[in-house]
């Protein structure tokens, strides 16, 4: 396992504490989110600020090893990428729409699509809490 805690205050910063996929916020869950390797170790992924992103543990278990994974009508998509973006936010925006009432991530792109499916973006729990935050006004 490779040590990332040297760069977690600017990881963390740099995300202003919401895991890079699904917006949750790290400070309203109770758990510390990872420090993850965008294009994983096990893909030869490098211990690089521009490989790092602030994930938490839902995302970054689901998307494991991948860095692809196919769509519905089975052609090969890239999972989304945050640090292919800057600022990082309009990337987001890019491929993802957030329904504020409902808590609901949805696809734009084939990216999007394939990354809130692959990651379960809306899993009952992720989506409780995704719902709660935006209702105490911690995801903007």
């Amino acid at each position: 396992m490779v040590d990332t805690s040297p760069y977690r205050s600017f990881v963390t910063a740099r995300a202003g504490g919401a895991c890079e996929y699904c917006r949750l916020v790290e400070a309203g869950c109770g758990v510390t989110f990872h420090i993850e390797h965008i294009v994983p170790i096990c893909r030869q992924g490098c211990t690089t600020l521009s490989n790092l992103a602030l994930s938490c543990p839902g995302c970054n278990l689901a998307k494991a090893g991948r860095v692809t994974a196919q769509l519905f009508g089975g052609a090969e998509s890239p999972l989304f990428n945050p640090r292919d973006y800057d600022p990082a936010r309009l990337g987001w925006h890019l491929h993802f729409t957030l329904d504020r009432t409902s808590g609901v991530i949805a696809g734009r792109s084939a990216i999007g699509e394939v990354t809130v499916t692959t990651l379960d973006m809306n899993s009952s729990r992720r989506l409780f809490a995704r719902k709660l935050q935006l209702k105490a006004g911690l995801i903007s």
